[in-house]
This record gives C-alpha cells, sequence and structure tokens, in this order.
C-alpha cells in the first residue's frame, strides 16, 4: 500500500512540473563583438619572377669612320665591354650592315663599287661573345687577276641594330622597306643621326662565330 501511495506522488509531482512549464522566452539581443585576434603568421615567399626581355629597346646606329681592309681583305668592327643591357640588345637584335664607298652606303652582303672599275664583293658576319659585339666583314670576290683580295677603303660604316620588339614575329624584315637603301631603312625606324653612337676597330679573331684569338 505504501509502495502505490509513493508511485502516485511521483506521477502528481511529474504532472504539475510539466503543467508549470511556460512558453519560451523572445532571442535576447546579440552581445557586442569581441576584440581582433592577432594576425596569423605571414606566408612562404612566392617563387622570383623571370627576368625581362628587353622588349622595349629601340633601334640604334652604329658608325665606324673611315677604314681601310687589312691583308685578309676584311676589317673586324664593334663594342667591347659590354653591359648586361647591351649584350642583350645585340643577342635579340637583327644586324644591318651598309658600308659607304663614293658617297654611297653599299647594303652587305652585296656588290661595292669604289670608282675606276674597281669592285668586290663583301658580305660580314656578326656574334656577341666575351662582353663584345662584333662585326667581320670580308671580301668574298673581287675583279681582276689578284689571288688575295686587295686593299680597300671605305669613308664609313655603318651597323643598324634592330631589337627584336620592333621585328615581326620569325624575323622576317618587311618587304615594304627597301633594306638595299640605308636612308630609306633608317627613316623607315624613325632613326637620324642623333641615333647614332660609335664603334671601334677590333684586333679579333674569329672562328665559328666565336672569338678566338685578340
Amino acid at each position: 500500500m505504501f509502495k502505490k501511495l509513493l508511485l502516485f506522488a511521483s506521477l502528481v509531482l511529474m504532472i504539475a512540473m510539466i503543467s508549470c512549464k511556460g512558453d519560451d522566452g523572445a532571442v535576447g539581443p546579440a552581445g557586442p563583438a569581441g576584440a581582433q585576434g592577432p594576425a596569423g603568421p605571414a606566408g612562404p615567399a612566392g617563387p622570383a619572377g623571370e627576368d625581362g626581355t628587353g622588349g622595349g629597346a629601340t633601334p640604334i646606329i652604329l658608325s665606324l669612320g673611315e677604314v681601310s681592309t687589312d691583308t685578309t681583305g676584311g676589317f673586324v668592327t664593334g663594342q667591347s665591354n659590354l653591359t648586361p643591357d647591351l649584350d642583350t640588345l645585340f643577342s635579340n637584335s637583327v644586324v644591318l650592315v651598309y658600308l659607304k664607298a663614293q658617297g654611297v652606303y653599299w647594303a652587305t652582303p652585296g656588290l661595292i663599287s669604289f670608282g675606276g672599275g674597281e669592285v668586290s664583293s663583301f658580305t660580314f658576319i656578326h656574334g656577341v661573345d666575351q662582353k663584345t659585339f662584333f662585326v667581320e666583314v670580308f671580301q668574298t670576290d673581287w675583279n681582276g687577276t689578284a689571288t688575295k683580295p686587295p686593299i680597300r677603303k671605305f669613308q664609313d660604316v655603318r651597323v643598324v641594330v634592330l631589337p627584336g620588339s620592333v621585328v615581326p614575329v620569325g624575323g622576317r624584315l618587311s618587304s615594304e622597306i627597301d633594306f638595299k637603301d640605308y636612308n630609306k631603312t633608317i627613316a623607315a625606324f624613325g632613326l637620324t643621326e642623333a641615333n647614332v653612337t660609335t664603334m671601334n676597330k677590333l684586333k679579333l679573331k674569329i672562328k665559328n662565330g666565336k672569338i678566338i684569338g685578340r
């Protein structure tokens, strides 16, 4: 009998507790934001960027002045002690050579007249090696019966350097420009005497586009 009364009392108490439960109150306003936490550690450094290619370079003209061929029938000219920027410029440019005789700049390779029936064919090679930009000019043929190339004198030698940024993709020069004509060539690229800088005659031995002796 006592156990039954105890069980009945427990049930009454649970019902009373459930019946006394009220509705949930409304959600209160958000509290103020907390202080900003400390900054996290810095991330690792990114990879280094690639070097520029000198794409902003402008064409230039190099002038040697009067010169004569030596006993080999040619000569070497250019600039030495190049800065890194000039080394890059000369290494990535188209090079045009003009030899002045009888008041005319003759395009090379080609035939050049020296007056009095004297003519010679000239060509050239160029390169950059050992911080030196060089242009080797030499005869490939000449009139007469001489077995050795004759001495030829020039009033000036001009080298026009066209950076890759002004030459079309593939290195093909425009057919619309008469590159045989020095004056038309420099005019096409907006060049004047203000763009002329000097170069020197160099005592170099060249083989396969490399300097093998000085």
